[in-house]
């Protein structure tokens, strides 16, 4: 099982990445917040594997995080949740956010991924949800303005520094909440 690469970046699209390690080139998909991370063509990248075996060979998903590699494998648990889903999942939200989004049971956000309709988003809330982390007070108006603060051009990075700065309040609307995050600077 390989289950770590480090090697010399040959190729970076934004999901898809091959590493040569002494030699051997190795082809790995990877989310977009990964793909992100990694440096310039030519430079050393070091990714956590998963290496799945389909009938079709093997095939290898990179991350740049323990988290992200855990939380990938806990996705793919769910049946009929295969590694593009995760990670698409993965390419939208942090870690963090798909446990928030699981432990409040926030259906809506799941199904706004690529791929998943309603019964995969289902079956991932319905078999996650013990299993995931509850949720502080106030963190699912968080993900919603982690989320339309991505659509307006911030990166997840930016957007949570910026609502971290803010102190939510139960009565705070997303728009106000949206209006604060927009005067922070960086």
């Amino acid at each position: 099982m390989i289950a770590a690469l480090r090697g010399v970046l040959l190729e970076k699209e934004p999901t898809r990445v091959v590493i040569d390690c002494r030699g051997m080139g190795f082809e790995v998909q990877v989310p977009l917040s990964t793909s992100r991370r990694l440096s310039s063509v030519g430079d050393e990248a070091q990714l956590l594997v998963v290496t799945r075996f389909p009938r079709a060979g093997v095939e290898l998903y990179g991350f740049a995080e323990k988290a992200e590699r855990d939380t990938f494998k806990l996705l793919t648990s769910v049946k009929g949740i295969g590694p593009k889903a995760g990670l698409n999942l993965l390419s939208r939200f942090s870690p963090e956010e798909i446990h928030e989004i699981i432990a409040a049971g926030r259906i809506d956000v799941v199904r706004s991924v690529p791929g998943l309709g309603p019964k995969r988003a289902q079956r991932i809330l319905g078999e996650l949800k013990e299993r995931a982390e509850p949720v502080p007070e106030g963190k699912p108006i968080l993900a919603d303005a982690a989320s339309a603060l991505v659509s307006l051009g911030l990166t997840r990075r930016e957007a949570r520094s910026r609502l971290g700065r803010i102190e939510v309040s139960e009565e705070m609307t997303l728009e106000a909440l949206l209006k604060l995050a927009l005067q922070q600077k960086g």
